[in-house]
């Protein structure tokens, strides 16, 4: 629980300025990872920081933050959004395809986080994660994986539920 508190509170802390130090980095993973991809509406950002995706995509999704204060520059955006952690997600079979980027890290739990986002049965799965780290087995097990992209500091899975 202690990893939770201390992600939240940095991310809590970091929402004022996040936009101007990440807001360039982020656009060009979203670059990277999305390029030639169809994404099916409905779709569900986890992770969703102060909402950067959207302004990228031009289209409606949830977004979903540990964050409170990240979550208020989100729904200054125009996105709805949803304060949970990415191990107990609120949502059932309602999204075609949920996104996540560089958010897996911060997870206590990276297999709990996998089987919270195949329980919500979408077609396409995106997920990124530092490549520090490396989580593709894990995500192996989980998802039909299609496609890996080195995206800037980050590896790119695009999967399915199997």
């Amino acid at each position: 629980m202690a990893k939770k508190q201390e992600i939240q509170s940095k991310y809590d802390s970091s929402a004022e300025i996040y936009d101007s130090r990440y807001s360039e980095i982020q656009k060009e993973k979203y670059k990277l990872a999305l390029q030639d991809l169809d994404l099916q509406k409905p779709l569900l950002d986890l992770g969703c920081g102060t909402g950067l995706l959207k302004d990228f995509l031009g289209m409606e999704l949830i977004g979903c933050d540990i964050s409170r204060n990240m979550l208020r520059k989100a729904k200054k955006r125009g996105m709805l959004v949803v304060q949970a952690d990415l191990e107990h997600l609120p949502f059932r079979n309602k999204f075609k395809t949920i996104l996540s980027f560089t958010a897996l890290q911060n997870a206590e739990n990276i297999k709990n986080v996998l089987k919270e986002i195949k329980n919500l049965n979408a077609k396409q799965i995106i997920l990124t994660y530092l490549d520090k780290f490396d989580f593709t087995r894990e995500i192996q097990k989980e998802f039909s994986v299609q496609e890996v992209r080195k995206i800037g500091e980050d590896i790119c899975l695009i999967c399915s539920n199997k």
